[in-house]
């Protein structure tokens, strides 16, 4: 083994978190310049680059750590329970379907006939996946196997929360973004909340990050296909969401506690860990698991 592949395997998590932010900030923090004085033509480019920082970042981890070909198959893996697919899809329906009613509750008001029409579904579908979906080969796929065998799935996914509300920083910043204008400090905890559902999905998905790239597109194309019939204080709604994502959170910790958030051992993702004689608490508690088999 290489020195460099040594390096990597032993410090997966920092390196991809570094690789991610300077993929991402420095041509998203370029565009938020850009657009001060107008707005050139290589904007859209250098925005959707930069929305790839995670996936590119994912993918030169593994690729150093000498793990790509196993972690690619493993993105391309379809074979989780029908359940846990059925819960990718309608989880995210139903956390700003509920969201709304909250809403609703609370005094505001929602227009029908100002909601995209259903022909423009399928166009926001493929962009929430082009530009959300794709994230999660890296925050999911290698940023969350690897942290959530020291600190436990909850602990590892409230982390990567943090870290993955602060790395769309340079999108409040940029005019026309659907971050501008927004409170980051309401934003923040619900994505940390969105976080831990994810845990919970790709976990009990056996690690295949499939389902949680369908969470997060659907997470991202309901909230755009509903937000245009938002009538009132569009703050009182993010505090709606923020209610039901950690009700939900609150719902699984109780459910299957802070360790796995799921019945399933903490997953690899396709990752080698034993080769550097690491160990996690889900080898050591987990093993013995009679009828289960690590992902």
């Amino acid at each position: 083994m290489s020195s460099i592949q040594s390096f990597v395997r032993r410090h997966r998590f920092s390196t991809f978190v570094t690789l991610t932010f300077v993929l991402t900030w420095l041509p998203w923090l370029t565009v938020a310049w850009m657009l001060q004085t107008g707005r050139p033509p290589v904007v859209t480019a250098l925005v959707l680059f930069g929305g790839f920082g995670p996936f590119l970042a994912a993918v030169l981890v593994a690729a150093a750590g000498g793990d790509l070909r196993s972690w690619l198959q493993n993105l391309v893996d379809v074979g989780a329970p029908v359940g846990v697919w059925v819960a990718a899809i309608l989880v995210p329906v139903g956390l700003y379907v509920v969201a709304l009613e909250v809403f609703l509750l609370a005094g505001g008001g929602f227009d029908r006939a100002s909601v995209l029409p259903a022909a423009a579904v399928p166009a926001v579908v493929f962009a929430t996946f082009i530009r959300g979906g794709l994230e999660e080969p890296g925050w999911r796929g290698m940023a969350l196997p690897v942290l959530q065998r020291s600190i436990g799935a909850f602990w590892a996914s409230v982390a990567i929360g943090v870290v993955w509300a602060l790395w769309h920083v340079p999108l409040f910043l940029m005019p026309g973004s659907s971050q501008a204008g927004t409170s980051f400090w309401l934003y923040a905890p619900v994505v940390v909340g969105i976080s831990v559902i994810a845990t919970w999905l790709y976990n009990a998905a056996g690690g295949r990050v499939l389902l949680p790239v369908v969470f997060h597109t659907l997470s991202n194309a309901v909230s755009v296909t509903t937000a245009t019939g938002v009538v009132g204080d569009e703050f009182v709604s993010q505090i709606g969401l923020l209610i039901v994502v950690w009700a939900v959170v609150a719902i699984l910790v109780w459910q299957y506690g802070t360790d796995r958030l799921s019945s399933k051992p903490l997953p690899t993702g396709g990752l080698e860990f034993a080769s550097l004689g690491e160990s996690s608490r889900s080898e050591i508690r987990f093993e013995d698991v009679p009828g289960e088999e690590r992902a």
